[in-house]
């Protein structure tokens, strides 16, 4: 398992923008979203000599800071908290990606099991862990019956859920 830190505000990656130049139509990726999936990659790449190959496990623990604005008794109570706010963890995982593709793996459609928690903390940063996929992670091969989506859940969340 690989883990590292990215220092700094949680950031989610942006939608396309698009502009037109000359009568066409041009689509890009925002300033903002290279420049974190730079960092991201910069950050990663001493820790990863190859890419991962075959399915990846990634966890994703997104912090942000606790506004100094509270009063002490709400930023005591929120330390810990999930965060519920805007940005979005889903898009929050999209960077972080996108920015160790062709570094922690060859490509993110290779990362089959992924975690993002937002939390409130003192400071702002986001920890990540990357890690191949355990042949006992990974579902059984073999004949899917009636009552195979219950023993995938059972899996996945425990028995009796």
């Amino acid at each position: 398992m690989v883990g590292f830190t990215i220092p700094g505000k949680p950031f989610a990656k942006q939608r396309p923008k698009a502009s037109i130049a000359a009568g066409r139509a041009r689509v890009y990726t925002p300033k903002e979203t290279v420049s974190f999936e730079n960092k991201v990659a910069e950050i990663s790449r001493p820790h990863f000599p190859a890419p991962i190959e075959g399915p990846v496990k990634l966890r994703i623990v997104a912090v942000f800071a606790i506004p100094t604005s509270w009063s002490k008794r709400k930023q005591a109570e929120a330390e810990g908290q999930h965060h519920t706010q805007k940005p979005d963890a889903d898009n929050i995982a999209k960077a972080i990606k996108d920015g160790m593709n062709r570094i922690a793996w060859r490509d993110d459609c290779q990362v089959a099991d992924v975690r993002c928690v937002k939390r409130w903390g003192r400071y702002a940063e986001t920890y990540v862990q990357a890690e191949a996929l355990a042949p006992s992670d990974q579902l059984p091969a073999g004949n899917w019956g009636p009552n195979s989506y219950r023993d995938l859940r059972d899996q996945i969340v425990g028995e009796g859920a």
